[in-house]
């Protein structure tokens, strides 16, 4: 529909021309009128017609100088100039707007008609290549968006590309041979156990929002897990690097901070390199200062430096190990995750970044990590060995990956399985619970360790095993005392207890009075 304002000094004059574009085009709507220059400049830049039939003698001042003021406001309305005078001079001043059509009055119904046709195609065509040029911007973000996580992951990777750096320059915009720069590695965490992929994208969204509002020379890395790999290049040679960095990292923190909820960021920032494709130390570097913080959560980040190299050297992976086995076994995906991250670069050091060495120690810790999986009581299909693979990237990759979906396993099987197997061992000292049962026995019929089913039992109950067992015998005790008359020495023995007076110590510590009192204290 084609919004249309009709100005003229007379009334006949726009009723005539409405009068013609009603009897013979649907397409159209006449959002305002106007009787003079000042009037149709207030009407256009309140109701933005797409078209206008402006006449040139009016009131106030005529058409062209309200044209001349219309158009900054609403370069893309046209005017259709109407007057009574075949004036070249006006001609000549309307055509410096680009105003093609000039209708003579009296103008003609197919005058007037064709006149609104060639305006109308034109608008249409204009909107037209409008939205394919949007399409077109929108697709050229997306691939750049694309190139720039390409460039950020072949620097971590240390990946041989087939762009040379004459074709990076070009396709980024900018000249990455005299930049120096530093990786900085953002890690989100939610409040929830969980957070789906949509809020993560937020999340995304909001960091790529500051970073490209704080400088246009940060490349952005895709979002993994929860982390964000970023390098940021500068020429400022004003600031010392540590200060830059620290500038940089309490910045983006306290910009992204304030507009995202129930979630925080922490970073580690690299050290500085003077050759871009050297980023792949800064970045190893951010990662292991990114673990410190979450390590030391009274700190939002971490800017590495020449002690944190020497303590770096110092790390010992078997701590790291079992904080990582421990976040798994959790179905904690982002501490998981975390650690993972600090625990393969150990890795890496330890065996001087050897591929076989690094392959088989990544082995290994799936061996030790199934075995600490079974132990729960997790049945479900876990695969142990990574394959062969070239490359420790490969080999980080895999891993990686298994241990994704290892986590999201235990999650949901802690969720649902966790609780079947309380139930289990419920049932078994409901039924069971005037036996000499133990916890190993118990364990042993619901198909986990002795060791998970006491921590099980802390965990889900507040309550340890030996106490779970003892109030449920006390309370079976006193449904029998309550129940009729018989012997203590009985019940005792229906209960557990072979020892009748080891079952009147127990009650009564537990009940506050010996079972005879008890019994003869209500059937009073």
């Amino acid at each position: 529909m084609i919004k249309v304002m009709l100005v003229d000094d007379e009334p006949i004059e726009r009723e005539g021309i409405s009068l013609i574009l009603s009897k013979n085009r649907s397409n159209f709507e006449v959002v305002a009128e106007a009787r003079n220059g000042k009037e149709a400049v207030e009407r256009a830049l309140t109701s933005k017609p797409d078209l206008v039939f402006m006449d040139i003698k009016m009131p106030e001042f005529d058409g062209i100088e309200a044209i001349r003021r219309i158009v900054p406001s609403l370069p893309n309305t046209k005017f259709i100039m109407v007057s009574a005078f075949d004036t070249f001079d006006y001609a000549r001043e309307a055509m410096k707007f680009g105003i093609k059509e000039y209708l003579l009055k009296p103008s003609k119904v197919s005058e007037v008609v064709e006149a609104f046709d060639r305006m109308v195609e034109e608008i249409a065509s204009e909107k037209q290549q409008v939205t394919e040029t949007n399409q077109i911007n929108r697709r050229l973000e997306r691939v750049h968006s694309f190139i720039e996580r390409d460039f950020i992951v072949s620097l971590i990777m240390d990946h041989v590309h087939e762009f040379d750096q004459g074709e990076w320059d070009e396709w980024l915009g900018l000249e990455l041979k005299h930049k120096k720069g530093f990786a900085a590695v953002f890690s989100f965490e939610s409040d929830r156990l969980h957070p789906d992929r949509e809020e993560k994208s937020r999340w995304y969204r909001m960091l790529k929002q500051v970073l490209h509002e704080h400088s246009a020379s940060c490349f952005i890395g895709p979002l993994t897990g929860f982390q964000v790999p970023v390098l940021v290049l500068f020429t400022d040679l004003e600031k010392e690097d540590d200060e830059i960095r620290h500038d940089f990292a309490r910045s983006i923190l306290h910009q992204v901070q304030k507009k995202v909820e129930q979630c925080r960021l922490y970073a580690g920032i690299g050290m500085v390199v003077s050759n871009v494709n050297h980023f792949s130390n800064s970045y190893k570097e951010a990662i292991y200062a990114l673990e410190l913080v979450h390590n030391h959560r009274s700190a939002t980040y971490l800017v590495y430096n020449e002690r944190l190299k020497q303590k770096r050297k110092e790390l010992i992976p078997f701590e790291i190990e079992k904080e990582l086995v421990g976040a798994i076994k959790k179905g904690d995906m982002q501490k998981g995750l975390q650690m993972f991250e600090s625990y393969f670069q150990s890795i890496q050091q330890a065996t001087d970044f050897q591929v076989k060495l690094v392959q088989k120690a990544m082995d290994d810790f799936f061996i030790v990590l199934t075995r600490s999986v079974k132990e729960l009581g997790f049945d479900g299909p876990i695969q142990v060995g990574l394959g062969q693979l070239e490359t420790t990237m490969q080999i980080k990759e895999v891993a990686k990956s298994q241990l994704i979906d290892i986590t999201e396993q235990l999650g949901e099987w802690r969720a649902n399985g966790m609780r079947a197997l309380l139930v289990q061992a419920k049932e078994y000292i409901d039924s069971n619970y005037h036996k000499a049962i133990s916890l190993e026995q118990v364990a042993e019929e619901i198909g986990i360790s002795s060791y998970y089913l006491s921590k099980l039992f802390k965990d889900r109950f507040q309550v340890t095993f030996i106490e779970y067992l003892k109030n449920t015998r006390i309370q079976k005790a006193i449904e029998l005392l309550l129940d009729g008359n018989m012997p203590l020495k009985e019940i005792a023995l229906n209960v557990g207890y072979k020892d009748p007076n080891y079952f009147s110590t127990a009650f009564k510590k537990e009940v506050g009075l010996s079972p005879r009192d008890y019994r003869n204290k209500y059937h009073q």
